[in-house]
């Protein structure tokens, strides 16, 4: 049985747990007080995510934008480099994300464990509990083409 782990960061309500493990399936959850409850199963390319039981639609533009729908609202985590990204919810920029390297190391199972995250003013507890679940899942950033070009190699021909 996988041993799970937890962390606590601190939100804008309050404290976050975020409750992880790490074999043999990654399955993440973000809860806090006055949030809904939201798990993931994180990978940046095929991440899925469920909130309070139900799952969510999420997609992947061109860019490497994702797109959640909950709701009425559609959520936005748009890659501004390679470890900074912007939260967005309806349009509006309702945070601002920064990603580590640890990220993007082989073997890396939750690409945003590590990323800190900025909130703007007029956001709610529903937006905290989306926009920590999309950045755990998804990562803050995108690799550029020269790192997804050095770790293809690393991955395929580095030591073993």
């Amino acid at each position: 049985m996988p041993k799970l782990q937890q962390r606590v960061i601190e939100g804008p309500f309050g404290p976050i747990q975020i409750s992880h493990d790490r074999w043999p399936s990654v399955i993440a959850r973000v809860q806090g007080a006055g949030m809904p409850t939201v798990t993931v199963v994180p990978d940046r390319d095929h991440g899925a995510m469920n909130i309070n039981g139900h799952d969510v639609p999420t997609t992947r533009a061109r860019n490497r934008t994702r797109t959640a729908v909950v709701g009425d609202r559609a959520y936005e985590l748009r890659p501004t480099s390679l470890r900074r990204a912007e939260l967005r919810r309806n349009g509006v920029l309702i945070a601002h994300a920064r990603g580590t390297y640890r990220s993007y190391a082989p073997g890396s199972t939750i690409p945003g464990l590590d990323a800190r995250v900025n909130w703007s003013q007029g956001i709610d507890p529903t937006d905290v509990a989306v926009g920590q679940a999309m950045l755990l899942a998804f990562g803050a950033g995108a690799p550029g083409a020269l790192l997804r070009f050095c770790l293809f190699w690393y991955d395929n021909f580095g030591p073993n």
